[in-house]
């Protein structure tokens, strides 16, 4: 109920069914559980997406990524891939703002794969395919090239795991967020494949740990132009967008 009926309805007794329940999420939240599970939602990019615990929460810096592509001169009808779509924020929210564009979202896991197609019903977005597939690998042997690859991909390194906030590190998905011992591991595995799945003056934009946007634009040297570290709220590097060069 929105919150001018809560409050006509304050008068009215609670039935016990509604109280138990309410005594249970509440012990949850005091045992660490993130809230976002415990409702079943999260708002991104002014919409609601359905969560649990097979897909990470969205978090309002991944918005970054959203903002950035809308930024980006991209054709009229262009064709965008995000790589580990989970929830399936990025690729509805773009989906919601560039109606024309066709858009193929994956994952490797199929539960999220059914919680964003649910997501993207929810949002009647109707111009994403979800795609069971392990990074690019349900492309390779077609000619698909994209205008645009986006990710929010795995960047934590194995060490900082345990220092991760409790209701992060006890209850959201592991293999969303580690990415080998420095962090990197599917940030170069997306650089090194995107640039053989972009067209020439495509974009690849992608979240970033907060000290790993030196070595990204390292990375980034190479067959790459108009690389931009974009920071969060916070001012840490967070998004980084990169053209690949023309033929």
């Amino acid at each position: 109920m929105d919150e001018v009926e809560f409050f006509r309805r304050l008068p009215e007794p609670v039935w016990p069914q509604l109280e138990k329940k309410l005594e249970r999420l509440v012990r949850q939240r005091i045992d660490g559980w993130p809230l976002a599970y415990l409702l079943g939602w999260k708002e991104f990019w002014n919409l609601p997406f359905r969560v649990n615990r097979s897909v990470l929460i969205p978090r309002p810096e991944t918005e970054l990524v959203v903002e950035k592509s809308l930024s980006l001169s991209l054709s009229l009808e262009p064709l965008i891939i995000d790589i580990g779509t989970g929830s399936g924020n990025i690729a509805i929210s773009l989906g919601k703002e560039l109606p024309s564009a066709r858009i193929i979202a994956t994952d490797i896991s199929l539960k999220a794969l059914k919680l964003a197609r649910e997501n993207a019903r929810l949002n009647q977005v109707t111009n994403v395919r979800f795609v069971l597939s392990d990074m690019f690998k349900a492309f390779r042997q077609g000619d698909l090239t994209f205008d645009l690859i986006v990710s929010n991909p795995p960047y934590v390194a194995q060490d900082d795991w345990q220092k991760l906030d409790r209701p992060v590190k006890d209850f959201e998905p592991k293999k969303a967020l580690v990415a080998g011992q420095d962090g990197l591991k599917f940030i170069r595995q997306l650089i090194g494949q995107a640039e053989h799945f972009l067209k020439p003056g495509g974009f690849l934009a992608m979240e970033i740990g907060a000290y790993q946007a030196e070595e990204v634009a390292r990375l980034l040297r190479s067959g790459w132009s108009q690389t931009e570290i974009v920071p969060d709220y916070s001012g840490f590097p967070r998004v980084v967008c990169a053209r690949k060069m023309s033929d």
